[in-house]
């Protein structure tokens, strides 16, 4: 699996064509916030080689390959969930770039550092938008994948203690056909 490979897992290119060979030829939309990505989060990880812009670009493959969502709109809001806590890009304009589902989608999955996590995840589970937990879940399994290749065993602990407090009760829930997945990435989070 690509996600095993520090050299694939970091690849824009293999990201992308793995993308497109899922939902198809990208869209222009779809073009447009890749560049968007691209720009606004070319930064280094935090965890990993490489730049920070291959996070949200993988949440979107993880989105369409492991959860077979491939509607435009939820795309859209995966590759731009991080814009708004992540970059200096204003996500206002994501209503002129994409319309207001996609602004709606990225301002819920906007966390305010200030304000609770269990109140951030119920605005996730209460919103109208589609498929917002389904893209966390995404976002959350990249990121394990991500620590775990990182050999951080402080980052492995805390990202092992939120996944089992307070991600795979989401993932039972709403998506229990990504139990296998997630139960791999919490073996993963314990290895040296």
């Amino acid at each position: 699996m690509y996600f095993y490979d520090l050299k694939t897992y970091e690849d824009w290119d293999v990201n992308v064509g793995a993308l497109e060979n899922k939902i198809g030829v990208l869209s222009d939309k779809v073009k447009k916030a890749l560049e968007i990505v691209e720009k606004y989060h070319n930064q280094p990880r935090m965890f990993t080689e490489g730049n920070y812009n291959r996070h949200p670009l993988r949440v979107a493959r993880v989105l369409a390959e492991e959860l077979n969502v491939i509607d435009e709109n939820s795309i859209l809001i995966a590759l731009c969930h991080d814009l708004g806590e992540w970059s200096d890009y204003d996500i206002i304009d994501l209503k002129e770039e994409f319309g207001d589902i996609v602004y709606e989608g990225v301002k819920t999955l906007t966390w305010n550092q200030e304000g609770e996590w269990s109140d951030f995840v119920d605005s996730i589970v209460n919103s109208k938008v589609k498929n917002l937990i389904a893209i966390k879940i995404s976002d959350k399994l990249d990121n394990n994948r991500a620590v775990a290749l990182s050999g951080n065993m402080e980052a492995k602990e805390k990202a092992r203690n939120k996944t089992i407090n307070i991600i795979m009760p989401l993932v039972k829930k709403y998506h229990p056909e990504m139990l296998d997945a997630y139960s791999k990435s919490l073996s993963d989070l314990e290895s040296n």
